[in-house]
Formats: structure tokens, C-alpha cells, sequence
């Protein structure tokens, strides 16, 4: 049978910093696949930010 262990939020920022620290494109693609930025910032946000940065329809 395998042990398991808890890990600490402590933990998990440290793995998240190192990983960060040394090797930010992998860090990056990690984020990408795992977080859906469209399920957490809100249209009016997008929205306002394309009207007030790029181009405004």
C-alpha cells in the first residue's frame, strides 16, 4: 500500500515558486491548461478592457 501525505499550502506555493523561478514557460503552460480564465473573469471585464486598450465597437 502506498503512504499517503498531506501537503501544506506552504508546500504547494514553494513547488508553484521553484517551478516559477526556474522555468516560467512551463509554469506558464501549466497555468494555461489548468485554469479556464473564461469561467473566471467576467464579460463586462474583457469587454471594458478590449474597449479601453484596443479597439473599441
Amino acid at each position: 500500500m502506498i503512504p499517503y501525505k498531506q501537503l501544506s499550502l506552504a508546500e504547494i506555493f514553494e513547488d508553484c515558486q521553484n517551478k516559477f523561478d526556474n522555468d516560467k514557460y512551463s509554469f506558464l503552460s501549466l497555468l494555461n491548461e489548468t485554469i479556464n480564465l473564461d469561467e473566471i473573469v467576467p464579460v463586462s471585464l474583457v469587454t471594458h478592457f478590449h474597449c479601453h486598450y484596443i479597439e473599441c465597437r
